[in-house]
């Protein structure tokens, strides 16, 4: 065994010196595990753990610096860089927000920095500069009306609204969508109970956020007088970023056909936009001899590619997606105009270790990782296989041709579905079974029809002529929607699975990473321990016997290995989420005889009071308790026989 240890450490040895140009993959790598570090404290650790902290470390490296340790305690510097910035990221976001506790209806006033929509077509303001009557919130405040819209962005309101602070999926360890409130600046949710009164303002917002919104907003209402509603909200998503729109039905279309990518604008928007903005440019310029002659045409136009795909990157929302491949894109292009190598997994590499310097937490987003893992997965294919292929291909005629492009489009697919199923396991305990068919469905009418449509788009904006350009692409939309709606009803288009551990996905994450960065045989090393974390979805995962929503406002209780859900006051957003994760039975109770009717075994109800296996029971007003013991309203409960276990 002992010589067994020795061979495998000479042969990393020997492999990790002969990989010299791929070490700077292990900065973005243990930058991100820095940032992990820090979200697995069940509580944010003091600054001075982190000052101490550097002070021994740097404290150690002096001492040992004879000792050939110095690669070590760079790695180690890398790490506590990760954990400083998220810890500092959190500081500044702690100032800039208020901790709103409990629900509560209050007088406010302040100014409206963008005006949306919601699933339900239903007015979202985002105001900013909020204060009550004594004093000022810090952060911003998200309130639905059904008011209508006669104010504009900039304007200044006052109203009556109940706020309530955000709070995390309401499931066992379920996302944080606090967290990503927390840091999105965002201190309260709520609904106007008031009529809207516009006032005068204080203090201006700035005026480029201000026109940016203003241009958003314009369009999300023109779009929605042009075109119909599920046309209109997809064309929203890839052109502005406003996916809030689309309603649950369209998602659900998309996300089981494979095609939930398109929604985002991400690497194939503006990596398509910027690639035909290049060829277009250099296509003109090379119309005239004299500029051909005197200048380098390829570089001008990526020169052109960038500047258009930043305004794409400003009028889409800026979200972290779109960011994650400006940056990317912009990498290709800079290496385009210095001559160097434009695709590689150290362009991807420096995308995301800028990416997480000026937003640490994207690393807990789910579009983060899964656009990260299919960009890296997508891009080690082609330093991996690119030459092969190229050479192939240039020697094929054009019906092979045809065929290399549809491959492309299935291949491509093929390995961003295998790099992108461990989150979607994780996150969502679903995959798509028909992604393959959806892409290669969608691919050639995304690629020649919609993604020069939106360019079109683009282009015909500062000049006020966009309607032919956007019912062209609303017409593209009608049929790729088409298809996300036949793909998606196919028989069996969805795989559920119980969830993967973290620990699983960890693993995977690890091995899957390992097999992307290296170029040598040992890369092969990173297949085990994707196999030991796929292996953790195998291990049988209990399911409780009761969940308790927060509020006691539904309970579902396990009968013949399905819930029955009893819920007593209607929530759509809590609906959602227990139908994704739990097989329901749906009932909307009012008082306790349509609990009585039900006929639950072990189920028996009073006037008022309601008890199951002499264990657990409850009101329909909220109250508790479980084995005698007044349960908690601020969270939900998972009860496994006689353990409980709080959402959060």
């Amino acid at each position: 065994m002992k010589k067994l240890w020795h061979k495998i450490a000479a042969a990393a040895v020997e492999n990790f010196a002969a990989e010299q140009s791929r070490w700077f993959m292990i900065v973005p790598f243990l930058f991100a595990f820095g940032i992990a570090l820090y979200f697995c404290f069940p509580t944010p650790p003091s600054p001075w753990l982190t000052v101490g902290i550097v002070e021994v470390w740097l404290l150690l490296f002096y001492l040992c610096r004879y000792k050939n340790l110095h690669w070590l305690f760079i790695g180690g510097l890398i790490v506590i860089t990760g954990f400083a910035d998220i810890q500092a990221r959190t500081i500044y976001q702690s100032l800039r927000t208020d901790n709103i506790e409990n629900k509560q209806t209050l007088y406010l006033k302040g100014q409206i920095e963008n005006i949306g929509r919601n699933e339900n077509n239903k007015l979202r303001l985002l105001l900013n500069n909020v204060s009550g009557y004594d004093e000022p919130f810090k952060g911003k405040f998200r309130l639905t009306t059904n008011l209508p819209n006669d104010f504009q962005i900039g304007d200044c309101v006052e109203l009556v609204a109940t706020i309530f602070p955000p709070k995390p999926l309401p499931i066992l360890n379920g996302f944080k969508l606090n967290r990503k409130y927390f840091y999105e600046g965002l201190s309260a949710n709520g609904y106007v109970n008031s009529e809207i009164f516009n006032i005068k303002c204080s203090a201006p917002i700035t005026p480029f956020i201000s026109t940016l919104n203003t241009f958003r907003y314009k369009f999300a209402t023109f779009t929605n007088t042009v075109l119909p509603r599920n046309i209109a909200d997809v064309v929203q998503a890839v052109l502005i970023g406003e996916k809030s729109g689309i309603s649950e039905q369209l998602n659900n279309n998309y996300r089981n056909s494979g095609l939930a990518h398109f929604l985002s604008v991400s690497g194939l928007h503006l990596g398509t936009i910027a690639g035909l903005i290049f060829f277009l440019i250099r296509f003109i310029l090379a119309l005239f001899p004299p500029i051909v002659l005197h200048f380098d045409i390829k570089k001008i136009a990526a020169i052109f590619a960038v500047i258009f795909s930043a305004l794409y990157l400003l009028i889409s929302g800026m979200a972290t997606p779109a960011e994650r491949a400006f940056i990317m894109t912009t990498v290709v292009f800079i290496g385009i105009i210095f001559d160097r190598q434009a695709i590689s997994t150290r362009m991807v590499g420096f995308a995301a270790l800028v990416l997480l310097v000026i937003y640490p937490h994207a690393l807990i987003s789910v579009s983060f990782q899964m656009s990260f893992a299919a960009v890296y997965a997508l891009t080690a294919f082609y330093e991996t296989y690119a030459t092969k292929l190229s050479s192939w291909l240039h020697s094929s005629n054009f019906i092979l041709k045809i065929f290399c492009y549809l491959a492309g489009i299935v291949i491509c697919d093929f390995v961003a579905s295998i790099a992108t199923m461990p989150f979607s396991l994780y996150h969502f305990q679903r995959v798509a079974v028909y992604t393959s068919l959806g892409n290669l469905l969608a691919g050639p009418l995304i690629g020649l029809w919609l993604m020069p449509a939106i360019l079109l788009c683009l282009a015909a904006l500062p000049f006020g002529i966009i309607l032919y350009p956007l019912k062209l692409l609303g017409a593209g939309m009608a049929i790729l929607n088409e298809i996300t709606a036949w793909v998606s009803h196919l028989p069996h288009s969805v795989w559920h699975c119980e969830t993967l551990s973290f620990s699983g996905l960890i693993l995977i994450v690890c091995g899957g990473y390992w097999l992307c960065i290296w170029q040598r045989p040992w890369r092969k090393w990173g297949i085990l321990p994707i196999i030991f974390g796929f292996l953790s979805i195998f291990i049988p995962n209990k399911q409780p016997e009761i969940v308790i929503a927060p509020q006691a406002e539904s309970i579902a209780i396990k009968q013949n290995g399905e819930y029955v859900m009893l819920q007593f006051t209607r929530n759509n957003f809590l609906d959602k989420i227990w139908q994704e994760h739990f097989n329901l039975q749906k009932h909307y109770i009012r008082n306790t005889k349509d609990i009585n009717a039900l006929d639950l075994p072990q189920t028996k109800c009073g006037k008022t009071l309601c008890t199951y296996m002499k264990r657990l029971r409850f009101t329909l007003t909220g109250d508790v308790w479980y084995n005698g013991k007044k349960l908690s309203p601020d969270t939900g409960y998972y009860i496994y026989d006689n353990a409980i276990k709080p959402f959060w």
